[in-house]
């Protein structure tokens, strides 16, 4: 009995314990495993793509690894015990753009990092976590954040058509799903974790900017967007952007030679 006590927990130890969390792994058709890198990867592009004194926001969850791995200051980490200042990511996360961007600013955040599992069913992503976020949020600002609001009338909790609209203009939601009907050629998206179809016209941002997403689309980057130098909000600003490169696309008339 001993001796398989110790087989079992030196088996354990090996295959449960040993790998560390920023280091995926699963099994390939053929039995072989598949390592999946998308952490250290995101990790290693923050530390070699942005400045020393650029401050990511994500969710206290990832804190201590953005420090160590990718050497960068963050909002939250593992060990903030401020409630307010973790709801307070979770209050950005959860308001559309246009609220959650003065918020970004206020605290100079650079970078805002998510975790999204939807295309190779990874469970532990942010959708996931997300209404834990709504929850905290809605402690410290319970007029303007309310948990109802992310479900559908029937009490569901989805991110297909039937969303609620809030939840389609959280920014959580945005940046998670941000071009992903661009895997499927433009049609829906199927995120393969809550086993749902996106609708078939996806999320925009404005007042983000898409700066890295890793191989996997596990790690996804936005850098916030500085305030436009004409003094427009980013909304008007950006629509006036993609109307000029509309009518840039379009071919010139041909003129008729007069006779």
């Amino acid at each position: 009995m001993l001796m398989f006590f110790v087989l079992h927990c030196t088996w354990v130890t090996s295959n449960a314990y040993s790998s560390p969390s920023v280091v995926l792994a699963s099994s390939n058709p053929d039995g072989s495993q598949h390592i999946i890198d998308d952490f250290r990867e995101a990790y290693y592009w923050l530390r070699q793509n942005t400045p020393e004194d650029a401050v990511v926001m994500s969710w206290w969850d990832y804190g201590y690894q953005i420090a160590g791995m990718a050497d960068r200051p963050t909002l939250v980490d593992n060990n903030t015990w401020n409630n307010t200042h973790i709801a307070t990511v979770g209050k950005a996360m959860s308001s559309s753009e246009e609220v959650a961007y003065p918020i970004l600013r206020k605290h100079d955040v650079d970078y805002v990092l998510v975790i999204f599992g939807g295309l190779i069913g990874y469970s532990g992503d942010d959708i996931n976590k997300f209404l834990w976020m709504v929850r905290i949020a809605q402690g410290v600002w319970p007029d303007e954040i309310q948990e109802p609001n992310y479900f559908t009338p029937n009490g569901e909790y989805r991110i297909d058509d039937r969303a609620s609209q809030t939840m389609k203009d959280s920014l959580m939601y945005k940046m998670s799903y941000y071009r992903f009907n661009e895997l499927f050629g433009g049609g829906q998206g199927q995120d393969r974790v809550r086993q749902q179809q996106l609708p078939k016209v996806g999320p925009t941002l404005d007042y983000l900017d898409e700066a890295f997403t890793s191989e996997n689309w596990i790690v996804r980057i936005y850098q916030v967007k500085k305030e436009d130098s004409l003094g427009r909000d980013l909304k008007s600003a950006n629509a006036f952007a993609q109307g000029k490169k509309r009518k840039r696309s379009k071919p010139a008339p041909r003129r008729r030679a007069i006779v």
